[in-house]
């Protein structure tokens, strides 16, 4: 692959990976009341899909930096988006409430790896001067 496709495939991945963190994070405030009725569940309960996810992921940006530092942001990515797709599909197929607030942990888990990685590869793949640093 010549360095240009590699960049373009890095920032494709790169641009997936970013907005599926951000989009999930948001995502269910929709879906609430009909997850709240499917599951029969407390809206308290129901309001927890988001807020386990949102509070795993910005707890663990900085340490999934670090990791992505030592082990590969490439490898974090990939770990990252296995996770994620994994506890999605969990997720469609959960029994209950409990199960979901578990695998939205499981999600937001994930997803503190890809955030990070998602800038650790761009800047692999790019030279400063394009990317706006000096």
């Amino acid at each position: 692959m010549s360095p240009r496709a590699h960049r373009r495939v890095t920032l494709a991945g790169s641009v997936v990976g970013a907005v599926l963190v951000a989009l999930d994070g948001t995502v269910l405030t929709i879906a609430l009341p009909a997850l709240q009725r499917d599951l029969h569940t407390s809206s308290a309960l129901a309001q927890w899909t988001s807020t386990a996810y949102l509070i795993v992921v910005a707890s663990l940006l900085v340490f999934a930096g670090r990791l992505g530092d030592r082990y590969g942001h490439r490898r974090l990515f990939a770990w990252g988006m296995l996770g994620f797709a994994a506890a999605s599909a969990g997720i469609g197929c959960a029994p209950g409430i409990g199960w979901v607030i578990a695998l939205r942990v499981v999600q937001g888990v994930c997803g503190a790896l890809l955030q990070p990685a998602t800038l650790g590869m761009l800047r692999a793949a790019y030279p400063p001067d394009e990317l706006g640093m000096p």
